[in-house]
């Protein structure tokens, strides 16, 4: 059976959401001619479940990028709380992501959002901006103290 498709994926991923660790499964050990267990397991197979999260990095960054996409074509399309809602998610996902922050921060900054052509005021939320940006100046971005300082 295939696998969820992206869009399966993103319906799942809550703000909360964090990727769940893969567990691989211990290979069953053959008993020994006395019938008794092996007292250890080789160490090839001790190593395993160190290279198992690993597994699941490609996994988050596909996941991101996907969020990412949704919530850029969202915006194109003036859907303000789905882009949100895409961005949010994404910058839960992987918390040292400025770009992630900035973008969450856009759909919340009421002079994006004017730039947009979006009318409804309850859309816009200047101090909820000013988190999101304040977010991606503390992880670094350059861009992030200007737009902290055109909101204010």
């Amino acid at each position: 059976m295939p696998g969820p498709s992206g869009e399966a994926l993103t319906r799942f991923a809550g703000a909360d959401a964090e990727p769940a660790p893969v567990v691989a499964a211990a290979p069953p050990h053959a008993a020994s001619a006395d019938g008794a267990a092996p007292s250890a397991a080789p160490a090839s197979e001790a190593d395993e479940p160190a290279t198992a999260p690993r597994a699941a990095a490609p996994k988050a960054a596909a996941l991101f990028a996907l969020l990412m996409r949704h919530g850029e074509r969202a915006m194109e399309l003036g859907d303000i709380v789905a882009a949100r809602s895409h961005y949010e998610r994404a910058a839960a996902l992987d918390p040292t992501s400025s770009t992630a922050a900035i973008a969450a921060g856009e759909t919340h900054d009421p002079r994006v959002l004017a730039l947009a052509g979006v009318t409804h005021p309850w859309l816009a939320d200047a101090a909820k901006a000013a988190a999101w940006y304040e977010r991606a100046r503390a992880l670094g971005d350059p861009a992030a103290a200007g737009l902290l300082a055109r909101l204010r």
